[in-house]
């Protein structure tokens, strides 16, 4: 390694730390670029992601293509820092209290910015490995072994994390410093740590030296990515057996309970992506290891290569269910590309299973591919090409012309608040859209005025008694309960029923002995509110009932045979100055009524 390189890598990260302050000191006090998106953003992700990128590659690349490199991601990351500037972009598209309320929330650069650092900060990561492995394996190559992309990804990945917990550590020491020096009335040290000015160039630099510490000692790096690799290696067997059992108990219960939670695609994914970390753990560079002949993690490798398949076939079905029932979101879209990534994996890693049992060699491909895979994506995503936000839009609005979504209860605010320009510029078409319905046009405009996604003024007030089914059949809403404004009573947790139009709700009729009128309803998502008609004769939210999914369908049968059993609260209130203050319970979480979700009638 050339004596040169350490003062390199220190005088990188110290320009990058100063780079850093500065856009922090424009962003605190709204100076020039963080006022301007379009300039803020580009040099923001390419100050935090290209200094790292040539400290890492500074010993493995010559010069010259480690700056052509460095200049190319520059670009790349300039570009789609403008275009998410551009597309968050509501000056010319709002006027009044909107406008001015999304100018007041521009004020902070960060607005929106994080998921674009997020996914950077993974696409970067798997760029540099890909091209630290290639450039290891010969300077003309573009692409390497196997075994070179599995080495250079888990040492990088070691590398950040020991940088990371370097620049940490540091961090307390210095802080450390400043309450020993406080305690002798020297206080200059702590009001310096107060200061981004230092704190910043100082952790980067920290940053920097630790990365470089680490090529000086390889040794040490590759005895840590062992550890590693041989600790999350012998969880395998223990998650392969939660997984196999799940798949074994769902055949049992069947998925109905899976889909009542409304997070099956999520935790789907997140099963599914443990058990891709776990395989190519125990898989590492394709050599049969020592530990890969211990008879029962080799069955369990082989037997977790093919759980990820029926994980991914469920998080599709379950995605599949909600975008036939209310069409694509920016959140589904997002979902269904990782489901591509998951089905790639899935797919390639069941058969590696079946072709080749012992050394399951398909897998490095799968790995290989999968990466690419995601770098796709993440450029796709993050320009017009694939934009999750244009692409739900465009959906939900043809939904919307095809009558597949009532006008009145169209997702307005999807649009302004999460459709981005795409979104807003859609609520002016609609506005004067004379082959929708007055309602459609009524609705945008009074969304283009909203400040807020909560704020309910400007909201058509829906029909009551259309958005209740009543149950059993033939009953029908106490009396008033449909004149009732519920926008104006800002009860927590109120149903969406009583809130926006074309939104359903079940009812029930539960009188109390010795009570006034009740009525119990069950929104979307089956959970139960009680009102009460009180002692003025005006209707009010008594509350919501937390319980758990299976006890749900029960009370339903039960309030529709009047069988309900209402006991006197054993609460423990007090009464201080007049008003009644309420003892929440100690345990938290859904309240359980004995049934399991097998008993669900």
């Amino acid at each position: 390694m050339p004596p040169w390189t350490g003062p390199a890598r220190l005088l990188v990260g110290l320009a990058q730390g100063l780079l850093l302050a500065l856009l922090y000191h424009a962003a605190s006090a709204q100076l020039w670029p963080a006022t301007q998106a379009i300039w803020f953003r580009p040099l923001l992700l390419a100050a935090l992601f290209v200094p790292p990128v040539m400290v890492s590659g500074m010993t493995a690349m010559r010069p010259r293509r480690l700056l052509g490199q460095a200049l190319i991601l520059i670009l790349l990351l300039a570009a789609l820092g403008a275009y998410s500037a551009w597309r968050g972009d509501l000056g010319t598209l709002l006027n009044g209290p909107a406008l001015q309320a999304w100018q007041d929330a521009r004020r902070q650069p960060w607005d929106g910015l994080w998921p674009l650092l997020c996914a950077a900060a993974v696409a970067v990561f798997i760029a540099q490995a890909l091209l630290l492995a290639a450039q290891a394996d010969g300077n003309n190559r573009y692409l390497a072994s196997y075994p070179r992309y599995f080495e250079q990804a888990w040492k990088l990945a070691v590398q950040i994390a020991f940088a990371t917990l370097f620049m940490l550590l540091l961090w307390l020491i210095l802080h450390l410093g400043a309450a020993l020096f406080s305690l002798i009335g020297l206080h200059f040290p702590d009001k310096l740590l107060s200061q981004a000015s230092f704190v910043i160039p100082v952790l980067a630099a920290a940053f920097s030296c630790a990365l470089h510490l680490t090529d000086v000692r390889p040794g040490i790096i590759a005895g840590i990515r062992k550890l590693l690799l041989t600790v999350l290696a012998w969880l395998l067997p223990l998650a392969a057996l939660i997984v196999a059992a799940f798949l074994v108990s769902l055949a049992f219960t069947g998925p109905e309970p899976l889909w009542r939670t409304r997070l099956a695609t999520p935790v789907l994914l997140g099963a599914t992506a443990l058990l891709v970390v776990l395989i190519s753990a125990v898989h590492e560079d394709g050599v049969v290891s020592t530990l890969r002949q211990h008879r029962v993690m080799a069955v369990s490798l082989w037997c977790a290569c093919l759980l990820p398949l029926p994980l991914v076939a469920l998080a599709v079905y379950a995605l599949g269910l909600r975008v036939a029932q209310h069409g694509w979101t920016v959140d589904r879209i997002s979902l269904a590309l990782v489901i591509a990534v998951a089905a790639l994996y899935a797919v390639g890693y069941a058969v590696a299973a079946l072709r080749d049992r012992r050394h399951l060699a398909p897998i490095a491909p799968v790995n290989i591919a999968a990466s690419l895979m995601l770098l796709v994506i993440f450029l796709a995503v993050h320009s017009p090409v694939a934009d999750p936000a244009r692409l739900a839009v465009a959906d939900q609005l043809a939904r919307l012309k095809a009558g597949k979504t009532d006008a009145a209860g169209f997702d307005y605010d999807f649009l302004r608040f999460d459709g981005a320009r795409f979104g807003v510029r859609a609520l002016h078409g609609l506005a004067q859209d004379d082959g929708l319905p007055a309602t459609a046009h009524t609705q945008a405009q009074l969304t283009l005025r909203k400040s807020s996604r909560w704020n309910m003024a400007n909201r058509v007030r829906p029909d009551i008694a259309a958005n209740i089914r009543m149950h059993p059949s033939g009953q029908t809403l106490p009396a008033g309960f449909a004149a009732v404004d519920w926008k104006k009573q800002s009860a927590y947790a109120t149903p969406l029923c009583l809130l926006r139009p074309g939104t359903a709700c079940d009812g029930y009729r539960v009188p109390v002995p010795g009570q006034a009128a009740q009525l119990l309803l069950f929104d979307a998502d089956d959970t139960p509110s009680l009102f009460a008609l009180g002692e003025d004769g005006q209707w009010q939210m008594q509350g919501v009932l937390r319980m758990a999914p299976a006890c749900r369908a029960q009370m339903k049968q039960s309030a529709a045979a009047g069988t309900l059993a209402w006991l006197p609260s054993q609460r423990r209130d007090v009464v201080i100055n007049g008003q009644r203050m309420q003892l929440e319970p100690s345990q938290g979480g859904l309240q359980s009524c004995g049934l399991s979700a097998a008993d669900t009638p």
